[in-house]
């Protein structure tokens, strides 16, 4: 009879949890750009370069003249409240970006209901075009 004491192994197998982390990285990889995506509007392009979005509250009109403020989607009536709001918040202007499908009256509901709540810093965004640009 053998009486000598069993060894006992001390090593960690880490192969299945360097698999499933390398899983777990490719599925990052593939959906983190999905979700930066936001509201899907066809801008208008123009020549001109961008402004700078921090600290603005951006509106954006969708082609069947949703209103969104940032992501939310909010009815023409409750836009007043949401920019007095915006104002009392310290934001420093306000952004509209229109699908260029909108009709222009109600981009200039949406602007005028701005001038009316005491915004007068107002930018409109656009895409910018490569073709057109000039120097």
């Amino acid at each position: 009879m053998n009486l000598t004491p069993q060894k006992s192994l001390s090593e960690i197998n880490v192969t299945s949890l360097v698999d499933v982390t390398l899983v777990l990285l490719i599925i990052f990889m593939i959906t983190s750009p999905l979700m930066q995506m936001g509201i899907q509007v066809n801008l208008p392009k123009a020549a001109s370069k961008s402004i700078e979005t921090k600290g603005n509250l951006t509106i954006t009109i969708r082609k069947d003249a949703t209103i969104m403020i940032e992501d939310k989607a909010i009815p023409l009536s409750v836009l007043p409240g949401e920019l007095s709001k915006a104002l009392k918040d310290g934001k420093k202007g306000i952004l509209i970006r229109a699908d260029q499908a909108v009709p222009y009256g109600a981009v200039i509901k949406v602007l005028d209901m701005t001038r009316k709540s005491g915004i007068q810093d107002v930018g409109l965004i656009t895409e910018l075009d490569e073709k057109a640009r000039w120097r």
